[in-house]
């Protein structure tokens, strides 16, 4: 690459990448204290799985129209106000006194958080060229694993020497300071950039970006999107994704601690171990999916890991299951949090083949139907646990949706460019006139 092109799109995406570690740190802060507060509190795992789920009808109801608020006002005003939200309700969650007002203040935290997807979607449809759009992706999406990863350990010593509403308190001071970092180095587009080169500007746009586009691809229209089957079957195959990610994110220090018999604390540095090495999968997935769609085409190559990805998923978790020893169930765990890894970042490279220019409706099409995993997943998993006295069988429930969504990608979805269907066709004329 030519050292004059600079690198400022990689500033971009490293930021972008920090306010997915924020975001998470603050989100995972509800799965480690967990154990106490459903002990404090007396739940049951069905109340437990109430509460987790209540985060995400706020987050679903932010998370479409933050694709077109993006679009239209920027990104980055969207996400300044959506992570200012979040870090006030992050605050007052100890001061849920009972189930329903926890259920409310959770829910208004999700709906702070509900923007920063689809911006972050938006964000990558300005900044990065095509090309280089899973790469982008794998390495935003590390923020996800590295969010949970440090919430383990730093959230373990804050109960350890306060209490678990220390935890809450603490980390909502951690969006504040990514604000702080936006409004120095971020800017919405990459002709905003005070110090970007013209050369760098002129590569990005080279390959694509919603501003520059001609012909059909300009002409696409969300109506246009949201009637092409396969945008709705590749969000389904997502949700699917995303079902077996909540319940793991929700679910596995308390199965650590309630279904393997382990302390709370070993319990926290347990679950550290599949994140970090799913640090290594979401990068190596989105490298991976560009190699494989330069040699296959973009319906094949974007595709292939997302199916293999999901169909491992499945298949390491039920060994898990079934595996006798507490560090044989962590292992294969991890092997299946590695596989679901690989899936993020070709799914989330799909919305620029079917249309840059409605990029992040697209990814807020994705991330509403993640976020209905999200609502299903934790109150599901405490049902079945609590009517089956187990949580095997939660997890095979996981395992087999996971498989669905190989299913449903491999047989009735096509990654390619959405046509415009309402451009009316050329009119012939009649030569006798």
């Amino acid at each position: 690459m030519n050292s004059k092109i600079g690198k400022k799109r990689w500033v971009i995406v490293t930021l972008m990448l920090l306010s997915y570690t924020a975001m998470y740190l603050s989100r995972s802060s509800m799965s480690i204290a967990g154990p106490i507060m459903m002990q404090e509190y007396g739940w049951s795992a069905t109340q437990f799985g109430l509460v987790s789920t209540a985060f995400f009808i706020g987050y679903a109801l932010t998370m479409l129209p933050a694709g077109y608020l993006a679009d239209r006002f920027g990104s980055g005003k969207i996400m300044v106000v959506g992570i200012f939200l979040y870090s006030i309700f992050q605050f007052l969650t100890p001061f849920g006194a009972t189930i329903g007002l926890m259920i409310v203040l959770r829910a208004i935290m999700g709906v702070g958080q509900g923007v920063i997807l689809p911006c972050n979607g938006s964000l990558l449809a300005q900044w990065v060229p095509k090309k280089e759009s899973a790469t982008a992706q794998g390495i935003v999406m590390i923020g996800t694993p590295l969010g949970i990863t440090l919430t383990m350990p730093l959230a373990i010593y804050v109960m350890h020497n306060w209490n678990w509403q220390m935890v809450f308190y603490t980390f909502a001071f951690i969006g504040p300071i990514w604000i702080l970092l936006w409004s120095q180095f971020g800017k919405n587009k990459p002709e905003l950039h005070p110090t970007i080169t013209k050369e760098e500007i002129a590569y990005i746009k080279a390959d694509k970006g919603p501003v520059q586009l001609s012909g059909e691809a300009a002409s696409v229209t969300p109506k246009d999107v949201f009637s092409t089957p396969s945008v709705w079957t590749s969000a389904l195959a997502y949700f699917t994704s995303n079902y077996l990610f909540f319940l793991f994110f929700a679910w596995l220090p308390t199965y650590f601690v309630n279904g393997r018999g382990f302390t709370l604390v070993k319990s926290g540095y347990m679950t550290m171990i599949p994140y970090m090495f799913a640090m290594i999968a979401y990068p190596l997935g989105g490298i991976i999916a560009d190699r494989a769609a330069k040699r296959f085409g973009h319906n094949a190559g974007r595709k292939m890991y997302p199916i293999i990805g999901l169909i491992g998923a499945g298949f390491f978790l039920i060994l898990g299951t079934r595996v006798g020893s507490p560090e044989g169930a962590i292992a294969l765990i991890t092997a299946s949090i590695f596989c679901l890894s690989i899936t993020q970042a070709p799914f989330f490279s799909m919305p620029m083949i079917f249309s840059p220019k409605n990029a992040g409706k697209i990814i807020g099409l994705y991330g509403f139907c993640g976020t209905c995993a999200g609502l299903s997943a934790p109150l599901l998993t405490g049902m079945i646990i609590d009517y089956t006295k187990s949580y095997d069988y939660a997890m095979y429930f996981g395992a087999a949706v996971a498989v669905m969504g190989a299913i449903i990608l491999l047989t009735i979805c096509t990654v390619k460019a959405v046509e415009n269907k309402t451009a009316l066709p050329p009119r012939s004329v009649d030569p006798h006139i």
